[in-house]
């Protein structure tokens, strides 16, 4: 793949790819991460996909995971995605706006009863504007509906600067399931990785959409 409301955002530095495979002695105990993705016909650019641990055991943990959209391919030059950026609450303590150290905490501080670990929207860019000015769009409106309580991780994907025919520009907005507020995370939010969550996500795009277009 191509090098591709909150008062305050901060941009992380960016780690590099974790190894997250287990032994095989232990793999046959380990949970899985599973995944159940929602979309609505009359918005076929909005995706909601859930995630969760499913089975007691070892977690791999989601960095991995996180690491594989911001680098999707292996080429040094065209593997990284065009844009990431980290949103965290206003509140939040500052240690929190270095990726690094929100992924390693938060993988190892989910609490084993918690099953929930991230949502994603993923949104498609309208293919007749520069790219940049929909990212800035669904930035707004990541800002505004998640980062005011949750970390948020942005990946922007534009395929056609590497070449790639046929793949549209999108956005990733990777959202962690446990709010972080000034005394660092919290546990994981159930509304927020539910059919209300997804609900109230396409909501919250729709108007945000219906709101620029009056302005405009």
């Amino acid at each position: 793949m191509a090098r591709t409301s909150t008062k305050t955002s901060k941009t992380a530095t960016l780690p590099k790819r974790a190894t997250t495979e287990l032994p095989n002695s232990l793999a046959d105990g380990s949970a899985t991460l599973k995944s159940f993705r929602q979309s609505d016909p009359e918005d076929a650019g909005f995706s909601f996909t859930r995630y969760w641990y499913d089975g007691p055991g070892l977690r791999s943990g989601v960095t991995s995971w996180v690491m594989a959209k911001i680098e999707p391919g292996s080429d040094p030059v065209f593997g990284k995605a065009a844009k990431t950026e980290l949103l965290i609450p206003p509140d939040a303590p500052s240690i929190y706006a270095s990726l690094p150290f929100l992924l390693e905490h938060f993988d190892k501080e989910l609490p084993p009863y918690e099953r929930h670990a991230m949502v994603q929207v993923k949104i498609a860019l309208p293919p007749d504007e520069p790219w940049h000015a929909g990212y800035e769009r669904v930035r707004e409106y990541a800002r505004a509906h998640f980062a005011n309580r949750f970390p948020v991780i942005l990946v922007g994907h534009v395929p056609s600067t590497a070449g790639l025919n046929g793949y549209g520009n999108h956005l990733h907005c990777i959202v962690l399931s446990r709010p972080l507020t000034i005394n660092g995370l919290q546990g994981a939010c159930h509304r927020l990785c539910s059919d209300k969550g997804y609900a109230e996500a396409l909501a919250a795009w729709r108007a945000w959409r219906a709101a620029e277009e009056s302005a405009a």
